[in-house]
């Protein structure tokens, strides 16, 4: 019997092929911080803030704050990543679900090391998260204040390990 001299080659490149195509579709990506942006930017997401929080804080790894341009696109941004998260969650994996559903302007997914907020650009304006979890404890205007136009019982220095004493102004 003849063989071709090319043929071994051709025959393992489509093996190679066929692997390849079979690993697709089989090994499925890991849900991380990449896989969570790509998604959103699918579902046409906008002003995608991803903030990695301090591990001192040992809330989640990243915080990612999108805007939608309504009520239904919030929704149905939030259900697709909810999907995509159930699809390819290893076994025993812990149970996710959207909370806000039944408000119209902010819904929040929390995967364990990734909370992922959905926001009305209004909504995100008047809460400013991005400014919450990048400043920490410093805010500039709350610096400007006098401590006697604050409100008698706030606290002040309070930090993530400060929660044992607390010092109230007086």
């Amino acid at each position: 019997m003849f063989t071709h001299p090319f043929s071994t080659q051709a025959l393992e490149a489509s093996q190679v092929a066929a692997r390849q195509i079979f690993d697709f579709y089989t090994v499925l990506p890991k849900f991380n911080i990449d896989l969570a942006v790509a998604l959103l930017r699918q579902e046409n997401a906008k002003d995608i803030c991803v903030i990695q929080l301090s591990p001192e804080l040992k809330y989640c790894d990243y915080f990612i704050i999108v805007s939608g341009f309504s009520t239904r696109h919030l929704h149905a941004m939030a259900n697709y990543m909810l999907k995509m998260y159930k699809h390819l969650k290893e076994e025993g994996g812990p149970h996710i679900q959207i909370e806000g559903k039944e408000t119209d302007d902010w819904l929040c997914i929390d995967f364990g090391n990734i909370v992922v907020h959905f926001m009305l650009p209004e909504t995100r304006e008047v809460y400013e998260l991005e400014k919450l979890w990048t400043l920490g404890p410093y805010d500039d205007q709350l610096a400007q204040m006098t401590p006697q136009s604050l409100p008698k019982d706030f606290i002040f220095g309070l930090t993530p390990n400060s929660s044992d004493h607390l010092e109230t102004r007086t």
